[in-house]
């Protein structure tokens, strides 16, 4: 079960990482945060307040949430992980996808907050599976542009990995809230405050007076598929670590970059050199030494 949860999120958040690009094209990334936020946390709210006490979500809530010091720790460690989405969104505007990208994916930082912090025991074979992964993420992405100036590259190295750094710490972490909250408590905290800490960067940045400007149809389709991507996506996780280790859950997910890359070879036509099939196969068995090791 928990191999199947992390590739139904793996799924959604290589869906949302495509899609991402595109959308800040045209929408400033704080006002796609709040607005995608306040969807997310409206359906997290519903099944948190109106359906968890329900046969179909037993489990999925283990202490009701309160005020104190667990309640306040967690909304620290929701507001820590949003800064690794700044970073990936200010990357991908800034610098090369194909550089921001493998560096934020890289999950070094999730592997030494679960050894030295978490306390989780390590395995061989995790380590050559993120060897593995890695070289895989290298593969893909890392291409030589001889349009790229060196300041797009260090824009995007210094944005990856930021977001690698705040997104794989907090990850790691996810595993202490989740433990005392259920999945579904600690999904409508953390989106709740993203969609919060978006409606911040959106006055901070002097956006306010912007913000009904991206209410049209078009753009409420646009949340719309960022909500859910990030409710089904971001549960999905959340439950698996229920079932897996955290390394485990954290390694799979590359597979989302793997998928990004099907999904526009199958879909969209487009071609992938054989550097690139080198990498989706080094990722393929990164997939299959976690998964016989979990």
């Amino acid at each position: 079960m928990g191999i199947i949860f992390v590739l139904i999120g793996a799924f959604c958040f290589a869906i949302s990482n495509s899609y991402w690009k595109k959308v800040t094209q045209t929408i400033p990334y704080q006002i796609g945060m709040f607005y995608r936020g306040l969807f997310a946390s409206g359906i997290f709210s519903i099944l948190y307040f109106g359906c968890r006490e329900k046969p179909f979500l037993k489990g999925w809530t283990i202490h009701t949430l309160s005020i104190g010091i667990p309640f306040l720790l967690t909304i620290a460690l929701s507001i820590f992980n949003i800064f690794g989405l700044v970073f990936f969104l200010r990357g991908i505007q800034r610098a090369p996808v194909s550089i921001v990208v493998p560096v934020s994916a890289i999950k070094l930082f999730t592997i030494l907050t679960a050894v030295f912090i978490v306390g989780e025991v390590w395995k061989v074979n995790y380590l050559y599976a993120f060897i593995c992964s890695t070289v895989g993420l290298l593969l893909i992405y890392f291409q030589e542009k001889k349009s790229t100036s060196i300041n797009e590259q260090k824009n995007g190295m210094l944005f990856g990995l930021l977001a690698s750094f705040f997104w794989g710490s907090s990850y790691a972490l996810y595993v202490y809230p989740i433990s005392y909250w259920g999945p579904l408590g600690f999904s409508f905290v953390i989106e709740t405050t993203a969609m919060l800490f978006g409606f911040v960067l959106i006055i901070k940045d002097g956006l306010l007076k912007n913000t009904f400007n991206y209410i049209s149809a078009k753009h409420i389709v646009t949340y719309l598929k960022l909500g859910l991507l990030l409710v089904s996506g971001g549960l999905a996780i959340n439950l698996s670590y229920q079932y897996l280790p955290i390394m485990v859950i954290n390694i799979l997910i590359i597979s989302s970059q793997l998928l990004s890359v099907l999904i526009g070879y199958f879909f969209f036509k487009e071609r992938l050199s054989l550097k690139q099939w080198i990498g989706l196969a080094f990722i393929i068995v990164s997939f299959f030494i976690v998964a016989t090791s979990a």
